[in-house]
């Protein structure tokens, strides 16, 4: 399950990953992602990742190729988890996009969001 948050007032939106992230969830963000690009731009984006159990073949698919096509879109990315390892993930996939990545743990994610908004 995915939950997307947006604030009409600026360019950050939130995403909350719990679960297993199906074609649905990926369907539902895309086009909500691609409302809050046309709107503003360039977004800002916090993903808080509170558990993972995997993702659909199609859903990663459709990740990987709106993430390409919009890769410009972003221009910070806060990526909040408990796993040390998405979070090393996470930050050593800021050297390969323009996007400024930082990771978070979950207790830091009101610096997360400071950050996003003072960035």
């Amino acid at each position: 399950m995915i939950e997307y948050r947006n604030n009409p007032d600026n360019n950050i939106v939130e995403i909350c990953v719990e679960g297993k992230i199906t074609e649905a969830d990926m369907d539902q963000v895309v086009t909500q992602l691609k409302a809050d690009i046309e709107k503003h731009g360039k977004l800002r984006i916090l993903e808080e990742i509170r558990s993972f159990t995997g993702i659909d073949p199609i859903a990663l698919w459709k990740d990987a190729k709106f993430g390409f096509a919009h890769v410009n879109d972003f221009t910070h990315a806060a990526v909040v988890a408990d796993a040390q390892w998405m979070r090393t993930i996470s930050e050593a996939l800021g050297s390969l996009f323009s996007a400024e990545i930082k990771a978070f743990e979950t207790s830091e994610i009101e610096a997360a969001r400071e950050w996003l908004k003072n960035s």
